[in-house]
């Protein structure tokens, strides 16, 4: 019989291991912690890798970077990836590295440490990691050939500019590089042609991009046709024409709209341009110009006198001989002076100097 001024014992039951008291008769946190594989790594690993373009399968996709992984590197980060804690490890701290290797055989060691219960476990493994090499999805249709789309770039009247070939090509390859993270966005192949350029996009929507791009920048419009090549998994395989058609007139061009000449400075909307006569900055919806020249042809030229505001005159740089011309608001030369002239059909037209 129990009194108030009695304590009470708790029983315990020694640990089956070391026989150090536990509350059950289980192990005691040492013991156990003795008995914990920390690590839990496979005994050999398959990474398939493009012999071409150096990516990789990982979580069931291929996937890549900038530039390849050197083979240690793609090892490591496999073994990584396979390996496995124990759910009470805390505070743990692994290191990995690649011993030896062959071109296609690589032996990674693991080695971790970490606590358990409030004891150190260290624990170790070594890996074998194969590199099965093959090609890509993405390369087997580089290599192939393969495209959904052809841009077709042209300008009305006329071959387009280098500057904008130039820029097209720019645009086709940001959208397959840095725009789209998707890997089988990419440029098939380009090829200059008669009239232009033709741009070949392994996706319809990458040649879209391309010419609502050319378009918004240079203005112009674009048409599209689809013809059906084939059929995949049930759904019919169609292949793009974006027939892109840039603007007659670039910046640059000198034209002759309803008699007076202008130095055209945008086509991307509408027509706009400069009074070479005035200096005037004009917008033109409706107008027909003709062409006259372009800037880049313009000569400097001297300033033989200038008898009034809105004239002066000048050696005409095909002729030598002195004719009047407009002194249009960009113009500030005085008696003496360069100025940029344009010989044209339609007279001699000073131009802003091209260094302004």
């Amino acid at each position: 019989m129990f009194t108030d001024g009695v304590r009470r014992v708790m029983a315990s039951v020694p640990c089956p291991e070391c026989g150090a008291p536990t509350p059950a008769g289980e192990l005691c946190d040492e013991c156990y912690a003795d008995g914990v594989e920390a690590l839990d790594a496979p005994d050999e690993i398959e990474v398939r890798v493009c012999s071409r373009c150096g990516s990789y399968v990982r979580d069931g996709g291929w996937t890549s970077h900038d530039e390849p992984l050197p083979d240690d590197e793609l090892a490591v980060a496999a073994v990584k990836d396979a390996l496995r804690l124990h759910v009470d490890a805390r505070e743990p701290s692994v290191t990995v590295g690649v011993e030896n290797r062959d071109p296609n055989v690589l032996r990674v060691t693991v080695d971790a440490v970490a606590y358990v219960r409030g004891y150190r476990v260290e624990d170790g493994a070594v890996v074998r990691v194969r590199l099965d090499r093959e090609t890509c999805p993405t390369c087997a249709k580089r290599t192939g050939g393969y495209y959904e789309s052809v841009v077709q770039i042209r300008a009305e009247g006329r071959d387009p500019t280098d500057n904008e070939t130039d820029r097209a090509l720019e645009h086709a390859y940001a959208i397959a590089g840095r725009d789209y993270a998707d890997r089988d966005t990419f440029v098939t192949e380009t090829r200059e042609v008669r009239g232009g350029l033709d741009i070949y996009m392994s996706t319809s929507d990458a040649g879209l991009q391309v010419a609502r791009r050319m378009t918004e920048e240079y203005g112009g419009g674009y048409d599209d046709s689809a013809t059906l090549v084939g059929e995949k998994d049930g759904e019919e395989l169609y292949r793009v024409t974006y027939a892109v058609a840039l603007p007659e007139f670039v910046p640059g061009d000198v034209v002759e709209v309803d008699g007076k000449p202008f130095l055209v400075t945008d086509n991307s909307d509408t027509l706009k341009g400069i009074d070479l006569r005035t200096g005037r900055r004009e917008t033109f919806d409706d107008a027909e110009p003709e062409t006259l020249g372009n800037e880049r042809d313009a000569e400097p030229t001297t300033v033989v006198s200038v008898p009034g505001d809105d004239e002066m005159q000048v050696l005409d740089p095909s002729t030598y001989e002195t004719v009047t011309v407009a002194r249009p608001s960009f113009v500030e030369a005085s008696q003496g002076d360069e100025v940029d002239v344009l010989s044209t059909a339609g007279g001699v037209f000073p131009v802003p100097n091209k260094n302004s």
